[in-house]
């Protein structure tokens, strides 16, 4: 089969699995082919070597796996990151919290930090990124996620920068930062999600309760209890209420909420006041 023919056939079977059929059956052909986009267009009449390999692909997304799973690689902010299955896929919408972070790191001149849930690495290796001088604990409580962050971190030699510990949130971090960041998971667990997020992405990195909320209260109260000065959150879109009288029951007395690009509330910055627990 040709390109074009090839294309043709791939466009059918990702219909119902894609909102963009014909962008993703591009990407993945542009993929097996090691090639850009415009390859595809110039050469439409050239046979496809290994045509069973790609047809894999495509049928891996016609049951809904995530493009990113498929290829091992997810594009975000200004790089690109590896990512496998039992590692969350970075969102566009983490962006906004690391530019949020990044202007308190600035205005505050931070030099020490600790994230907790660090995925594929995607917060600590930015962030780490734009400030040379910034040194970054990052955990997580499970294996695959610390495995993939540390090739990431490796592969944009940060080494002296980011160090990884397995934990729950906070309690191997015992040396004094100045902020925390975190994505956690903030899904209730009845919430019906789509097949692939559902199905491929792991739940540890989705579900934060049975109301969804438990485990940023929890990291809302260890940082208090710390009296670390300033914590960074992504939220659920609909955590804005329950989480304001939650740190009015707790004695915050500044948080800031914010929103995404469609307009839905998306997360919060905390600053805690000094001395105080």
């Amino acid at each position: 089969m040709t390109i074009k023919e090839t294309l043709s056939w791939a466009r059918e079977q990702l219909q119902v699995a894609c909102e963009r059929p014909a962008f993703e059956a591009e990407l993945l052909l542009a993929y097996h082919l090691k090639q850009d986009r415009l390859y595809l267009i110039t050469h439409e009449e050239e046979r496809i070597c290994n045509i069973e390999k790609y047809q894999n692909l495509v049928q891996r997304r016609k049951k809904h796996e995530p493009y990113e799973y498929i290829v091992g690689e997810a594009s975000f902010y200004d790089i690109h990151l590896a990512v496998e299955e039992g590692v969350l896929i970075p969102r566009p919408e983490t962006e906004i919290l690391i530019d949020l972070v990044a202007d308190i790191i600035e205005k505050e001149n931070i030099t020490r930090i600790a994230e907790i849930g660090v995925g594929s690495g995607a917060i600590s290796v930015v962030l780490a990124r734009k400030f040379p001088k910034l040194y970054v604990i990052a955990t997580d409580i499970c294996d695959t996620p610390l495995k993939v962050s540390q090739s990431n971190i490796n592969k944009y030699e940060l080494m002296p920068q980011i160090e990884l510990r397995k934990s729950n949130l906070i309690d191997k971090v015992s040396e004094p930062v100045e902020l925390v960041v975190s994505n956690p998971p903030y899904i209730a667990e009845d919430f019906l999600l789509e097949s692939n997020v559902v199905d491929y992405e792991p739940k540890e990195a989705l579900f934060g309760g049975r109301v969804g909320d438990e485990l940023l209260k929890q990291i809302i109260l260890d940082v208090k209890e710390r009296g670390i000065k300033y914590l960074a959150c992504e939220m659920g879109y609909d955590q804005k209420e329950p989480l304001q009288d939650f740190v009015k029951e707790v004695g915050v007395e500044y948080i800031k909420f914010y929103k995404d690009l469609a307009g839905h509330d998306r997360g919060f910055l905390i600053e805690f006041t000094e001395g105080k627990k």
